[in-house]
Order: structure tokens, then C-alpha cells, then sequence
């Protein structure tokens, strides 16, 4: 990692526990929870945003998903649909602009059910930016960072749509150690850090102490999980070598505790997938759901074991089949007869 980088990830660090302890505690808790560490709080930290309505996080740490012996695949899954196509076109992105995914420091893509922007840090988005200008971008600069629009809202610039990537390129900003690529300018906004942090929002705090020490984790709100309210405020998922985590966060207590049933009945041995029927066991097994709660915020976490020759991924999953919700909701179909 280079020396200036680590500065930067030092002092993300102080700045997450600067905003962690000025949160505080509730006046009704009767002890402080511990504020959650590691590159997951640090990405938040560097998210604005906040207070601003619902967002969703995507996040993942290439060289800790390599070191576990993980797949590109969970790396796409985290950051989500739309960011997920800059990690399937990594080698050409290398090739074409020396911009390569899957050897940045650092990955997080802000959005809900698909991505609306992602950040690279560690990777170098100059020959990028030259290429989008080149094709009639307009550019501006911001610090170090230029900051790049070409096109309206959604429209992917001619040079990456021709690499495959989708959705994202029409508002960046590039640098020497850096390189976002959004849909629109409030994505970008909140990947430079601009406004309220995440990390200053108990829910938030409450999804990064609830996966712990994954690898990639992906935060979505309720209500754009299937386009409805299902009663909670936001899911968390992680993974990590030989395992995975589901955090299911907000709502009322009396509301925890059904989805902790619904959990324990739905991820039980001899239990099937909802939607595809596909029994539990062979994705996720020894499944464990506790309950607690985080600065007043409702939590049900479920831990479980992945069998061996498979790869994490199976909450990820549930996401793009919609099944996710019926989880949550205990549905009968969740279950053998």
C-alpha cells in the first residue's frame, strides 16, 4: 500500500472513531455499545449522505477476498448489479485504461438493488478521464481529481460501453489514486464524502458491528429490497472464507423477534429456498440466529457455516431471486413437508 494511502486509511480511521464517539449512547442504554472497527467502518466513514433518505452500501476489499480464496463473483454480488460489470470486464478495463478493479485497495458502490455509483481507491483513473473527454466530456477540476460529466443521467460514455460495463459513466471523478464512477452527480457526491457520513447514523453502525469480520458485505434498505416495507429498516449481508452473515436491522422488538423465528425456521435443516427450491444445506449450513440490539437499533443476525466445495454467496443471492423478503417474513414455502 502506498505510504499516502495509508495516511488516508489512518486517518478515515480517527475520523470514524471521532464520529462514533461523539454518537454516544442513548440516556435509556445502560452501557455504551462498542463502536465497530475495521475497513467496513472505515468505508462508511467515507460515505455522505446521511440523513438524506435510504441508501444502500456495497462494499469489498479485493486482497482480502483473494487472500481467503474467494471468487471475483463475491466481489460482484457486494457491490451490486451495475457495479458488479466493472469487476466482470477487470482485465479489459486493465488493458484499455490501466484501471483495474480487482486491485484496488478498496471497493464501494452506494445504491439499493443495483449500484448508482462506485468508488475505486488505489487505482489510477487518468488515461480514463483522458478517454471520456477525448469523446466529448466535459471536465472540471476538484483538488487533485477531475471531475468528469458526458451524458444525461444512466447514459454509459461510449468508451466503457464498449468494455461491457453498465449503467455507471456518466459523472466521475478521476485522480492519480481514485476513480468513481456514477450515475448521476448526488452518487458521486456521496462517494466523495460530501454531506452527513453514514457512519454517523446508528443503523448503519449497528450493520457494521452486526457482519463483523467479513470480507464483502452488502447493505440494503427495506423498502427497495422488493419495492416494499416489510417492517424493518435495513438488511446487511457479509461473507468470508468459509462462512457468511445476515444482519437484519430496525423495526420494533415484538418485529425482531418474529423474523428471528421466521429465520430459525426458514434456514433450519431440511429447509428450501424460497423461490428456487434448492435445499438450504447445500449453500449454508449450521445456520445460528441470535438477537440483540445496537443504540436502541432491533438486530437479528444468522451466522452459518458454507460446505466446502462451495463458494459464500448464498444471501447474495437471495437478493437477486427476490426471496430475501420471504425469509424475513417466515413464508410456509420456506420449509419441507
Amino acid at each position: 500500500m502506498a505510504p499516502k494511502h495509508a495516511a488516508l486509511r489512518t486517518l478515515a480511521g480517527i475520523a470514524v472513531a471521532g464520529a462514533l464517539a461523539l454518537g454516544g449512547c442513548d440516556d435509556d442504554d445502560e452501557e455504551a455499545s462498542p463502536s465497530p472497527e475495521g475497513p467496513l467502518a472505515g468505508a462508511l466513514a467515507g460515505i455522505g449522505g446521511g440523513g438524506a433518505g435510504s441508501l444502500g452500501v456495497g462494499w469489498a476489499d479485493p486482497q482480502l477476498v483473494q487472500q481467503g480464496g474467494l471468487s471475483p463473483e463475491v466481489m460482484e454480488d457486494s457491490l451490486g448489479p451495475n457495479a458488479g460489470s466493472l469487476i466482470e470486464e477487470a482485465p479489459r478495463l486493465r488493458r484499455h485504461f490501466g484501471l483495474d478493479p480487482l486491485a484496488a485497495e478498496r471497493l464501494v458502490s452506494v445504491g439499493g438493488s443495483y449500484a448508482f455509483g462506485l468508488r475505486l481507491e488505489g487505482v489510477d483513473g487518468r488515461r480514463l478521464a483522458r478517454a471520456l473527454v477525448a469523446d466529448g466530456g466535459r471536465a472540471r477540476q476538484l483538488g487533485g481529481l477531475e471531475l468528469v460529466e458526458i451524458g444525461d443521467y444512466a447514459v454509459v460514455p461510449e468508451p466503457l460501453l464498449t468494455l461491457g460495463v453498465r449503467g455507471l459513466g456518466a459523472f466521475d471523478a478521476l485522480g492519480r489514486e481514485l476513480a468513481i464512477l456514477a450515475i448521476s452527480d448526488r452518487a458521486r457526491s456521496a462517494l466523495l464524502g460530501r454531506g452527513d457520513p453514514l457512519v454517523d447514523e446508528p443503523i448503519y453502525r449497528a450493520a457494521s458491528d452486526c457482519v463483523g469480520d467479513v470480507v464483502a458485505a452488502r447493505m440494503i434498505p427495506d423498502k427497495l429490497l422488493l419495492s416494499i416495507e416489510v417492517g424493518i429498516e435495513l438488511v446487511a449481508m457479509g461473507v468470508k472464507a468459509g462462512g457468511e452473515v445476515l444482519c437484519v436491522l430496525g423495526g420494533t422488538a415484538e418485529r425482531a423477534d418474529g423474523v428471528a423465528s421466521a429465520l430459525e425456521t426458514g434456514l433450519a435443516p431440511g429447509a428450501r429456498e424460497p423461490v428456487s427450491r434448492e435445499p438450504i444445506g447445500d449453500s449454508l449450513t449450521g445456520v445460528e440466529v441470535s438477537r440483540s440490539s445496537y443504540e436502541g437499533v432491533e438486530v437479528v443476525r444468522a451466522e452459518g457455516k458454507v460446505p466446502a466445495d462451495e463458494q459464500p454467496g448464498f444471501f447474495f443471492d437471495t437478493v437477486a431471486l427476490g426471496s430475501l423478503v420471504s425469509l424475513i417474513n417466515g413464508s410456509p414455502a420456506t420449509v419441507l413437508p
